[in-house]
Order: structure tokens, then C-alpha cells, then sequence
């Protein structure tokens, strides 16, 4: 019985993925929930549970939603007021190589936003300026998409390290330095094997576009390596900097920039880091409304609403209609394609919260996972960054994704005699990846530029992502083998 609920624990995942690629994003998060709630109560769980579980979904859906809708009014302004047009005559002014803004683009915004904020912010607002540039929108989410899942490592000041290790496992200093060092060191990898592929995607569309991309790459990457140690949680933000200042110094031909119309991003990043960097506003920040043990069930929820980046993007989104003489801000239109994402993305968190809340008198699925996993004995390092992979697949988080299975890490390493801090590094680098094809980064940013084809998106990313993801395992088996 024990292995028949081994091998029914994967089939919500396996549906969902699956019948994603065949019959598209929608028809796979319709299926894998319906399979989902059937095998939730084969599962032995509580009925008034299944309730709870959509709640706590609910719940979790209006926390995306806000921050798709901060980044669809940020832009709507943005692009009512001209700004939009501006920056991209002013980066064309800063550098006249269609291929330098594009990377550029690219690299720096996406890995400082992801940096400073997470939560699928880069895939907000970046594709949205590659779009404006001339590039299709499908290609523009499919390159930010990627390189979010190498930048994710230290996503939002290292909430990934900080929440979803630090906490639960009790890792010391020196252990934390050490998982950030071997995940940074993955990462570069990862980060070149990617950048083929993205390379190969922007030719397809664009042929003249070929130069810049390993220049811009290695000038945020290997900061990102050397600062890792000393910066931890810092290493994102600080190695994006170094990028921007870099590229101004060595690249841009033209320094006389106008910055007008980069002050609401500007003002965006001030407000993301003011929280990080003033403590004495925390216990405002971290006001939480707590909905637990909801009908007498072991499921809860909670919901921080000034934590999320809706507030600091809505005052953005005030700055430019200001600095843009235009008091009218038009809420209609981006209110109605935030709505118009609920019905995918509601179904999708379901099917996660049902399967962390399935089973009363036994292992939920998500556990019966994870007992499977850890009896692959001296050959699991070949399979650790897919399940960081497979957790922020079905999360939508780097963070959670180390939550739920940083714990089956660390003991799988512990009990095998590895290295901890490399195969929770292996962890980490997997989750991240997993930012590429997770449903609900594809769902946000496709809805924020207008698209609805999430399958060409998904088909793009999956196969450069487990190819990563399984050099990153080989060069850790091979690494565990040897010490």
C-alpha cells in the first residue's frame, strides 16, 4: 500500500505537467486539480479540510493578484505619460547597439528586481520594456523568465536562505556562507548553459543580435560568485549594481543620460529596500491577518498585506502620472486583466494547498513525495536540484519550494554521510531554476504583456531548465563522490 500511495503522490505533477505540454496550461491546471481533489480525499483527510484548502488558496491567489496588478498600473502610467517611449530612446541614446539594450535590459533589471523584491516582480515589469524595444512578447518572458531562475538564489534580500532554510534547520553562520558560495558557483554554470539557449531564441527572432550577451552576463555573474561568501542575502542586489555602474563606466557610448523617465523605477527600488533597510518600520511591515486552524482543520493562512510590493509599485505608478502632468490614471482596464488571470491562477495554488493539507492519519502527498525521494540512497545528489525544481513547479516559490523539502534535503544528506550545504546548495539552485517554468511566473508575466499562449512559454523553458538542472546534478554527484 505504501508504494501505491508512493507512486500516486507524483500523479498530481506528472498530470499537470503533462497534459500542460499537450493540451495547454489551462486544460493541465484544470486536470491536475480535479486529480488532485479525488486523491485528496483518497487520502484518508479530513472533509472539512478540503474547504480549508481553498481558502488558504484563495488567499494566496490575492496576493499574486495584487502584485500584477501594482505592475500592470505602474506600466499603464508609464506608458500613458510617454515614459515608455523615453526609456527607450534613452537607451538607445546611451548605446545605439539594439543588442546592448536588449541584454542589458535583460541581465540588469531582472536580477536587481528579483534581488530587492521576488515574487515574480521581474517577470512584471521587465518583459514589458524588451517589448517595447521591438522583441515579441513570448520571447521577452521566455528570456526573463530564465534568467529569474539564476537570480532567484537571493531573491527578495535572501528570503529563500533566510526563511526557508535559517528557520527550520537551524544552520549556522559559517554552514549559510557555505550554501550561498556552492549555490553562486551552480549558478554560474547554469547561467552559461542558459545564456546558449536564450542566445539561440533571440537569433531565431532577431538574427542581428548577437554580441553583448557573455560580456553583460559575466559582469553580474562573477560578482555574484566572488561577493556571495562575504554578501550572502546581499549578493543579488549588490552584483546587479556593479552590472549597472559597470556597463555606464565601460559600455554606455553616450554618459549623458536622461533620467526622467527611469525616476518611478528608481522610486520603486527605494521603497522595496526601505522595509530591508529601516528595522523600526518592521513591526508596521509584518502586520499579519492569521486565519488558522480554519473549521477546527490543521490547514491556516495568513496574509501580510503591507509586505506586498502592491503599495510601493501604486505609489510609483502616482510618481509617474505626476512627473507626467497626467492626474487620470485608468484603473478600468488594468483591474480587468488582473481579474481575467484568477480562474487559472486560483486552480493552480489549489492544487498545491490540497496536496500540503491531504491525509489525517497518514503522510500528507507532499510528504509520501518526499519518503520516496530519500530511498534512492547513494545516487540521490543526481536527483536533489529536481526536486528544489519540481517544489517551486508546483509552489510557484523559491522560498516554499526550500520549506517543503529543505528538510527532506538536509536529512537525506545527514543520513547518506554528504554534505549538507552542498546538497541543500543543489536544493536551492534547483528551486531557483524551477522560477523558469513554474505556472504561476508564466501565468502573471504573460498576463501583465497581453499574452494567453502559456504553453509556448512552458514549451521553451522546460527543456533548458532540466538540462541545467541535471549538469547541476552530475557536477554534484560527481563533487560527493570524490570528497
Amino acid at each position: 500500500m505504501s508504494t501505491l500511495y508512493s507512486v500516486l503522490s507524483l500523479t498530481p505533477i506528472l498530470v499537470l505537467l503533462s497534459i500542460s505540454l499537450l493540451k495547454g496550461v489551462k486544460a493541465g491546471i484544470y486536470s491536475g486539480f480535479i486529480i488532485t481533489t479525488i486523491l485528496f480525499f483518497i487520502w484518508d483527510s479530513k472533509l472539512i479540510a478540503f474547504p480549508a484548502a481553498l481558502i488558504s488558496a484563495f488567499i494566496n491567489t490575492i496576493s499574486i493578484l495584487m502584485i500584477v496588478f501594482g505592475a500592470l498600473l505602474l506600466h499603464s502610467n508609464m506608458e500613458e505619460v510617454g515614459f515608455i517611449e523615453q526609456i527607450k530612446s534613452s537607451l538607445k541614446k546611451a548605446h545605439h547597439n539594439t543588442s546592448f539594450q536588449f541584454y542589458f535590459l535583460a541581465f540588469f533589471l531582472t536580477a536587481f528586481f528579483e534581488s530587492v523584491a521576488g515574487f515574480g516582480t521581474p517577470g512584471a515589469i521587465v518583459p514589458l520594456l524588451l517589448i517595447s524595444l521591438g522583441f515579441s512578447p513570448i520571447l521577452s518572458i521566455v528570456v526573463v523568465l530564465l534568467i529569474d531562475g539564476l537570480f532567484a538564489i537571493t531573491g527578495a534580500i535572501g528570503t529563500p536562505v533566510i526563511a526557508g532554510f535559517q528557520g527550520s534547520l537551524e544552520l549556522g553562520v559559517f554552514q549559510v556562507k557555505l550554501i550561498y558560495v556552492y549555490a553562486s558557483c551552480f549558478m554560474l554554470v547554469s547561467g552559461a548553459i542558459l545564456l546558449y539557449f536564450i542566445q539561440r531564441f533571440v537569433v531565431k527572432e532577431h538574427p542581428e543580435i548577437s554580441a553583448y550577451s557573455w560580456k553583460l552576463y559575466f559582469s553580474v555573474a562573477l560578482p555574484f560568485v566572488v561577493l556571495s561568501f562575504f554578501l550572502q542575502e546581499l549578493t543579488g542586489v549588490i552584483s546587479a549594481t556593479f552590472m549597472g555602474a559597470f556597463s555606464y563606466f565601460f559600455f554606455f557610448t553616450n554618459k549623458k543620460l536622461d533620467w526622467k523617465p527611469w525616476i518611478p523605477y528608481g522610486v520603486l527600488v527605494v521603497l522595496l529596500l526601505i522595509p530591508k533597510i529601516v528595522t523600526a518600520i518592521e513591526p508596521l511591515i509584518s502586520f499579519k491577518l492569521s486565519f488558522d486552524n480554519m473549521f477546527n482543520s490543521d490547514v491556516s493562512a495568513s496574509f501580510q498585506p503591507f509586505r506586498s510590493p502592491l503599495f510601493p509599485f501604486a505609489i510609483a505608478s502616482l510618481c509617474a502620472a505626476l512627473l507626467g502632468k497626467n492626474h487620470k490614471m485608468k484603473l478600468k482596464p488594468v483591474l480587468n486583466k488582473t481579474l481575467s488571470i484568477f480562474l487559472i491562477l486560483f486552480p493552480s495554488l489549489g492544487i498545491t494547498q490540497l496536496m500540503l493539507s491531504s491525509g489525517t492519519a497518514m503522510p500528507s502527498m507532499i510528504d509520501t513525495m518526499s519518503e520516496l525521494f530519500a530511498k534512492t540512497g547513494n545516487a540521490y545528489p543526481l536527483i536533489s536540484p529536481f526536486i528544489g525544481v519540481m517544489g517551486t513547479f508546483i509552489t510557484g516559490s523559491t522560498t516554499v519550494s526550500n520549506i517543503i523539502f529543505g528538510s527532506v534535503q538536509y536529512n537525506s544528506a545527514e543520513n547518506l554521510n554528504f554534505s549538507t550545504e552542498l546538497i541543500l546548495a543543489m536544493q536551492l539552485n534547483g528551486a531557483s531554476l524551477g522560477n523558469a517554468i513554474c505556472l504561476f511566473n508564466i501565468i502573471s508575466a504573460a498576463a501583465v504583456a497581453g499574452v494567453d499562449k502559456y504553453t509556448k512559454i512552458l514549451n521553451k523553458n522546460i527543456g533548458p531548465i532540466l538540462l541545467t538542472a541535471f549538469v547541476t546534478s552530475l557536477i554534484g554527484f560527481i563533487i560527493l563522490s570524490l570528497i
